[in-house]
């Protein structure tokens, strides 16, 4: 069976991961390749509104920073003796497990459509979560089993399939072009306890929260009903730093402005009456920890003023922006915010009026 018969959740995703105790998710087989479970249409909200103030078109910097995380991720799949018998014996059964990858980690359903070794992949897509960052992640794993450089690009219809062409340059890509300004911050302990399921080993929460659709390759988050997709901290930090890099510094207060904005609206649109006592606070930070985006860990509110920490922050202004949209909602005043950098595993985040 794909699923646990006992909570849904699908095997090969329980076995590659592990919920651990600090709030974060990681790689079964290497932790320090973190994990999150992020709402898709919130991450394509946040990059079409920076678009658009910006007036810069964004597909090109996406597609360009997941086809470096893409190969990177492959790299290290492929490394050491399996890599050597992979891309010299078996690279069609590579592409094969990259599409059950794809599906498991609801990216979509991918497909290779035409492939010829060392020169070229078309690949089909059905219910692709994003055309460029999908032809990216392709693009990069392609670089990786061929071993040389790759221009891509794609086709979205109207139905959402994303038709992509991946296409050999030449040698080898120079080591610079491909480098990784990502480090990993440290990490601080935790106290999560989840309770598990006793046939697979998943947290039950895991099961309750998400719908899997293996065959889509689709993520449901049953509470809200958006599309959430799994994917790794490095990815998105390499995303947001291409974008930073690009654009300017002002891209991270940008981002904090934009999930405060829309968090502020999905918690007013449901029109209930939340607690905002410390207690309150504590509850709704709880709801990272299930998502591998940090620890809610302490809070005090005092005349008008939040101050909040979240240990092992996965991206410090998403957080900032996710506790002011609540802060926004509750109060029904603007708020400025202001948050301390992670680099000591723990990220300060204070919230006032503005």
């Amino acid at each position: 069976m794909r699923t646990c018969p006992r909570c849904g959740v699908p095997r090969i995703l329980i076995s590659e991961h592990r919920w651990l105790p600090n709030g974060t998710i990681t790689l079964a087989r290497d932790e320090t390749h973190r994990m999150v479970l992020i709402d898709n249409d919130a991450l394509n909200y946040t990059m079409d509104s920076i678009g658009e103030r910006l007036g810069v078109p964004l597909e090109a910097i996406i597609q360009e920073a997941k086809r470096k995380s893409g190969k990177h991720f492959m790299d290290a799949v492929l490394s050491g003796a399996k890599g050597v018998v992979a891309r010299n014996l078996i690279s069609t059964r590579v592409y094969d497990q990259l599409g059950k990858q794809v599906s498991m980690l609801g990216l979509g359903s991918a497909e290779v459509s035409s492939y010829k070794r060392h020169c070229y992949l078309d690949g089909v897509i059905t219910d692709a979560y994003s055309g460029p960052a999908i032809t990216g992640d392709i693009c990069g794993a392609f670089e990786s089993v061929e071993g040389r450089a790759a221009s891509a690009s794609f086709v979205l219809a109207d139905d959402g399939t994303v038709r992509c062409r991946i296409e050999a340059d030449g040698g080898p890509r120079p080591e610079s072009d491909d480098r990784s300004s990502y480090a990993s911050p440290p990490m601080v302990g935790g106290r999560n306890i989840y309770e598990l399921c006793p046939v697979c080993k998943a947290p039950v929460a895991v099961g309750r929260q998400y719908d899997f659709d293996d065959d889509r390759g689709i993520i449901v988050d049953t509470k809200t009903g958006h599309r959430v997709v799994l994917i790794s901290v490095m990815t998105l930090t390499n995303l947001f730093g291409e974008l930073t890099s690009e654009l300017g510094g002002e891209v991270p207060r940008m981002m904090a402005d934009t999930e405060k904005a829309r968090v502020r609206d999905l918690i007013a649109s449901k029109g209930k009456g939340l607690d905002t006592s410390e207690a309150g606070y504590l509850r709704y930070m709880k709801t990272l920890e299930l998502k591998g985006m940090g620890n809610g860990s302490s809070v005090s509110v005092a005349d008008g003023t939040v101050r909040a920490r979240v240990d092992n922050p996965y991206y410090e202004p998403l957080i900032a922006g996710f506790l002011a949209g609540f802060y926004e909602a509750t109060s029904g005043k603007e708020a400025a915010v202001e948050w301390t950098e992670g680099t000591a595993g723990y990220s300060e985040v204070t919230i006032q009026v503005a």
